[in-house]
């Protein structure tokens, strides 16, 4: 599922669902801001979940970019 896709379901957001080249600038938005998280049976943290509205603001400030990676990921993909 590309992050358009998870963008226009307007839904939380896995952090297992960012893709590497994209978690980086995700991160610097997120500093500071809150995200809940699936702990383990012990507690630690297995997976961050991002709220709907952080992603869609991230998502926005950088849909130039995300979307121009998806096309050239689709284009290689047809090869």
């Amino acid at each position: 599922m590309t992050l358009k896709e998870i963008y226009e379901e307007n839904r939380d957001i896995r952090e297992s669902e960012i893709p590497k080249q994209w978690m980086d600038s995700f991160n610097r938005f997120m500093f500071g801001s809150t995200c809940s998280a699936e702990t383990n049976e012990d507690g630690s943290v297995k997976e961050f979940i991002y709220y709907a509205c952080d992603f869609r603001m991230w998502y926005s400030q950088n849909k130039a970019a995300i979307e121009r990676d998806i096309k050239i990921e689709e284009a290689l993909n047809k090869k």
